[in-house]
């Protein structure tokens, strides 16, 4: 079995565990996300190889150094599939510009070096469970809140499938931050 890769935003909330125990008793799914697992994929790469991999690196740095850090704000549940059977329970986060932005230069650019590479609509969430085992959504309504998340990074994951986390982060790209926002950073902790 080859190795699989994808770029994503690692979403670091307690908040979103907090609502996954809250809503999965009122679902029935096999596969249930954990913490240390939660992200917005901004691109699946599928199987790369060791050049392809490389690639990705440069473009997504050279990406990221142009690009400042950005909070998403996720107010609601959604899901992918039938309504009665969700296959994919989500968090989705409010219409962010910066995010469009963002993704639509890294997408654009890793298509030009990647011309396999997966062309799905970029649709932005949060999975908390995937794959549904039987019956039907028990009625409930869904907790309100406001997750407000701050992104100064992407990660490029691994998937290891049999290993427990399943995506091994093996690269860390900052988002750049400007010379002010970074002595503002500095000062905070000197005065």
């Amino acid at each position: 079995m080859s190795t699989h890769y994808f770029l994503a935003l690692p979403i670091e909330s307690v908040e979103f565990e907090r609502i996954q125990r809250e809503v999965l008793p009122y679902y029935s799914y096999h596969r249930i996300y954990r913490p240390d697992e939660f992200h917005v994929t901004l691109q699946f790469l599928g199987a790369l190889d060791d050049d392809q991999v490389e690639a990705v690196r440069e473009i997504t740095k050279r990406v990221t150094d142009k690009t400042a850090p950005f909070t998403l704000t996720f107010q609601q549940l959604d899901h992918f599939g039938r309504p009665d059977r969700p296959r994919v329970l989500t968090i989705v986060p409010e219409p962010e510009p910066a995010l469009m932005t963002f993704v639509s230069e890294l997408r654009g650019q890793l298509s030009e070096d990647i011309p396999a590479l997966d062309r799905k609509p970029f649709v932005p969430h949060v999975t908390l469970a995937k794959k549904w085992d039987s019956g039907t959504i028990v009625p409930h309504v869904a907790p309100a809140f406001t997750i407000k998340e701050m992104i100064d990074a992407v990660v490029l994951y691994r998937i290891n499938p049999s290993h427990k986390p399943a995506y091994e982060a093996i690269d860390v790209f900052p988002l750049t931050r400007s010379e002010e926002d970074t002595w503002r950073s500095r000062l905070k902790f000197l005065t």
